[in-house]
């Protein structure tokens, strides 16, 4: 069953949303559009500007729905689009049955007791939105003035520069900030780096180089989490990797380009979905993914990082083998999750940002995925794994953490309690502490074929390929 177009204006909160919702209408911004006449539900997904794009549900039949994006209307533009379609072009939608993604929010969901509103009932309170109005207002748009476009630009140039120098008085600021730590002594820079890199931190918001803020924000908190003993060593490495980004910035045009690419996006700047999209030398990787671990994190900017690690199913020679996508919502939005469900089979196409160490990426494209997929092989052993790592980290010296996999694993417990991965030879990599109670249950589960992250100091289980089944990080 499918709502009239009178009473989607019923739904709309107001006319802004309507006319937002006219603007996705495109068929290249849904790769997925969907429904199960079975069970009355429509779905689809809508790839806005981060790297994954929004799930949309809707029953029409009782009028429920759920979008993922983090907007505070309801129903947003992304639900009024999908309603709007269906309603428009129903043949858009193609049969099929509901995802696990669809059938997840329809066991937890309550249906609704309100009865659909109805176009004919005179009695109900009619808002002011209207579908013709937001037809007419697109159809009003006017082409942009040629001078208005170069002032548009001059202007942008203009905050480009300012821009710059901005950057480079904070890289000023931390150049000293790192010579006075070093004057001061390590020994004692674990307790002293909370406020002093709190008050550094501050002033590199203030010079828009956000990037190195948030380094400088979670210096202090890395290495309390570190074993005291290596506190010291662990400091150094920071401070000398933040002067190493700092010196390569200020010679980024005698750099290659991806590498330039590197430093600008590590100090502050970022580039456009449409941009990368639009990049013909931007890397492009098609084929079935496995979502290997879905993560949320809380930053000190109070923004919520989500992150959705792809895997791919058949490796390719001298090519990525793994993607990040990254999203970030307001924590003032409420609770929010990736959308993408750990385990999953996503198939499409992935673009990954300009980089001497390819690894974030966008979701171009969506097309049907497989049911299942094989765990791709891997290496066998640590040896192998760890010697990616020194090449990677060659390419790219400040480098936070690199995913590596390997096969032939088990899981050990080090003498002070603490978990790690270990294979035949006797290599062991020791895992993050605040994993330990989510991964005792596979202690004498051997052999594994693992994805991990590692730092240098301790590695991060994101999944796992076991005797018993697949284990995912989420």
């Amino acid at each position: 069953m499918s709502l009239t177009k009178d009473q989607i204006e019923q739904l709309a909160p107001d006319q802004a949303s309507l006319g937002a919702a006219l603007k996705l209408m495109k068929p290249a911004t849904w790769p997925t559009l969907a429904h199960d006449a079975g069970a009355g539900l429509l779905w689809g997904e809508c790839q806005g500007s981060g790297a994954t794009p929004y799930r949309v549900i809707v029953s029409p039949d009782d009028v429920g729905y759920k979008c993922t994006c983090p907007s505070r209307k309801f129903p947003c533009k992304h639900v009024l689009a999908v309603m709007w379609m269906h309603c428009d072009k129903p043949e858009r939608f193609e049969q099929g049955p509901s995802p696990d993604w669809v059938q997840d929010w329809l066991s937890r969901r309550r249906p609704k007791s309100a009865p659909r509103p109805s176009p004919e009932s005179e009695d109900a309170p009619k808002p002011g939105a209207s579908i013709a109005t937001a037809l007419d207002e697109a159809a009003e748009e006017k082409p942009a003035d040629p001078k208005a476009l170069a002032r548009a630009e001059a202007q942008r140039q203009r905050l480009r520069e300012e821009r710059e120098a901005s950057v480079l008085a904070g890289l000023d600021d931390l150049d000293r900030w790192i010579a006075d730590q070093l004057n001061l002594g390590l020994a004692g820079f674990a307790s002293r780096a909370a406020q002093s890199a709190k008050t550094l931190s501050t002033r590199l918001v203030d010079a828009k180089a956000q990037g190195l803020a948030g380094r400088i924000e979670t210096l202090a908190a890395d290495i309390y989490r570190a074993p005291e003993q290596m506190r010291s060593d662990l400091a150094f490495e920071r401070l000398a990797a933040l002067s190493l980004i700092s010196s390569a910035y200020r010679n980024q045009d005698r750099l290659p380009p991806p590498l330039k690419a590197d430093v600008r996006r590590v100090t502050s700047w970022t580039v456009r979905r449409e941009e990368l999209l639009a990049d013909p030398d931007a890397p492009r990787l098609a084929g079935d993914w496995i979502v290997a671990a879905t993560r949320s994190e809380i930053q000190p900017d109070k923004l919520r990082r989500l992150e959705t690690w792809l895997l791919r199913a058949t490796p390719v020679e001298n090519a990525p083998g793994v993607a990040l996508l990254i999203d970030f919502v307001p924590v003032s939005g409420g609770p929010a999750a990736s959308p993408f469900i750990a385990g999953e089979t996503v198939a499409g196409e992935v673009v990954f940002y300009p980089s001497a160490t390819p690894l974030r990426a966008q979701l171009a494209t969506r097309s049907p995925a497989r049911a299942h997929v094989d765990w791709p092989a891997m290496p066998e052993g640590l040896l192998a794994a760890l010697t990616t790592y020194e090449t990677v980290l060659g390419c790219q010296p400040w480098l936070d953490y690199w995913p590596l996999g390997a096969s032939g694993l088990a899981l050990e417990r080090l003498s002070a309690g603490q978990l790690a991965l270990a294979d035949a030879s006797g290599r062991v990599l020791p895992l993050e502490r605040a994993q330990t109670d989510a991964l005792t249950p596979m202690l004498g589960l051997k052999p594994l074929s693992a994805l991990f992250t590692w730092d240098g100091w301790s590695a991060t289980l994101l999944a796992a390929d076991t005797p018993i089944g697949r284990w995912h990080e989420s």
